[in-house]
């Protein structure tokens, strides 16, 4: 294992170091010189979102949800569908990253807030993925959950700086191939039997006690509907999936592509659901679950393979996040410029400074990578800090994008209170703890729905009569 590891990593340095020679500019490195293909996009979207922290955070909360975590990538693609509608408008609107949507339907102050508030929120998000990361290699290396998550994050950091959005596009369409490959595979295995040489449980013995899908004692309605509100709609309003986007060729590249990975993730909710209950029969596990699964089930040659798949996947999720939120840290540094047509970080030009713009980019995306190793060595639980992370960003943006979206305005003072208000709601509701009563066992839920309807109740107060 060791020895494919090392192997991997040197493919990988070779592709980082091919894409940055072919990196002339900004554009080059955050958006691909717009010019991706459907196939390109699509590919890049699933590898994303099948990230870590959803795939192995999803299977490790089977214990906890059983069948229900089959809802997480299955919201995910609802959140897909929903964005379709909207592709053309924020397609036409954006330009590099998401603040660059929120200052042409509301202004430079909305932008500057969403600048601040979002990389944040998607540094948690960054940390998710090294903490995925780091529980793969426990798995299959002899490394310390330290080591394991240093050595992860400077592989995803490294290859994010050298190559930037080139790079990212080169590879994803693979990595998305060899997860959804590998989790098939793993699930093939684990339904027909397994490994006869391991003493893996029968499909029976699965099923017995597991929490169902689609709801059970630890998932109700009401969860499933929090869900859609705090994760799902990051899937129709996320600075990754715009991201994405807006490395498409044209308006319907990047319908089809939102559409295809919409497809793709419906099957692959099941698959995962379906190992989220298999992993609960093998009682207590070391690391992360789907790599339990796989030393239960596959034969030995195969267990290299996959864990490669795995830990591929969760660098390609990582290095998109690190790079959006790299984005929108570099967009505070043009603020004021009078020229529309600087990308972000072009505004910080070489006059009187001894770095280019794109070495100035790459020092963002280092100390991103840093802050975000931190959070990992503090904070282990993937899904709690996935969707914690969400849910600051969801509470605060998802209500005002889709406004603009829709064709509606509102004065950028009342956009700017809205995002701050709700990303706050948001926030109190997942870290309020549970009340006396009834009632006050909700109050984190409550919380949490008072941010959308607050944010849309601000929007509409300042709503604005003028056309678009």
């Amino acid at each position: 294992m060791n020895i494919a590891l090392i192997v991997y990593l040197i493919f990988l340095i070779f592709i980082a170091a091919r894409s940055a020679w072919h990196v002339k500019d900004i554009p080059d490195f955050f958006v691909a010189r717009k010019g991706a293909s459907a196939k390109a996009v699509a590919g890049s979207l699933v590898a994303t979102i099948l990230g870590g922290s959803a795939v192995i955070g999803a299977i490790d909360s089977g214990t906890r949800l059983g069948g229900a975590a089959t809802w997480f990538m299955l919201v995910g693609a609802l959140g897909l569908l929903a964005l379709i509608p909207f592709a053309g408008r924020a397609y036409q609107h954006g330009k590099y990253a998401l603040p660059d949507l929120v200052e042409s339907l509301y202004g430079k102050g909305p932008r500057l807030v969403a600048s601040l508030v979002i990389p944040v929120a998607w540094t948690g998000i960054v940390a998710a993925q090294i903490i995925a990361a780091a529980k793969l290699l426990m798995t299959f290396t002899a490394l310390s959950y330290t080591a394991a998550a240093i050595v992860a994050a400077a592989v995803f950091t490294g290859y994010t700086l050298a190559g930037g959005q080139l790079s990212i596009l080169r590879t994803d369409f693979l990595q998305a191939c060899l997860i959804v490959l590998g989790l098939v595979v793993l699930a093939g295995f684990a339904l027909f039997g397994g490994n006869p040489e391991n003493a893996a449980p029968s499909l029976s013995a699965i099923l017995q006690g597991a929490p169902a899908f689609p709801f059970n004692t630890n998932f109700s309605p009401l969860d499933l509907f929090l869900l859609i509100l705090t994760y799902g709609t990051t899937y129709t309003a996320g600075p990754d999936i715009f991201s994405r986007m807006f490395c498409a060729k044209d308006t319907a590249t990047a319908n089809k592509a939102v559409f295809t990975a919409a497809a793709i993730l419906v099957p692959v909710a099941f698959v995962i659901g379906f190992l989220a209950v298999y992993g609960v029969s093998l009682g207590d596990v070391q690391g992360a679950r789907i790599t339990a699964i796989a030393n239960a089930v596959l034969p030995q040659p195969l267990i290299p393979l996959i864990a490669l798949a795995l830990l591929s996947v969760v660098l390609s999720s990582a290095d998109t996040t690190l790079l959006s939120s790299s984005v929108i840290i570099c967009g505070l540094i043009r603020l004021g410029s009078t020229d529309k047509e600087i990308p972000a970080c072009a505004g910080m030009t070489t006059k009187g400074a001894g770095m280019t713009p794109l070495t100035k980019a790459r020092i963002v995306i280092l100390l991103n990578g840093i802050v975000a190793l931190l959070l990992a060595l503090v904070f282990t639980d993937i899904i709690g800090t996935l969707l914690l992370a969400l849910a600051v960003y969801a509470g605060a943006f998802t209500v005002p994008i889709l406004w603009g979206l829709l064709g509606l305005k509102a004065k950028p003072k009342f956009v700017a209170v809205a995002i701050v208000t709700g990303g706050v709601l948001a926030l109190a509701g997942k870290l309020c703890p549970a009340l006396p009563g009834s009632l006050g066992s909700h109050t984190g839920d409550i919380l949490m729905i008072a941010a959308f309807v607050v944010n849309g109740m601000i929007l509409a107060l300042g709503r604005e009569r003028s056309p678009v």
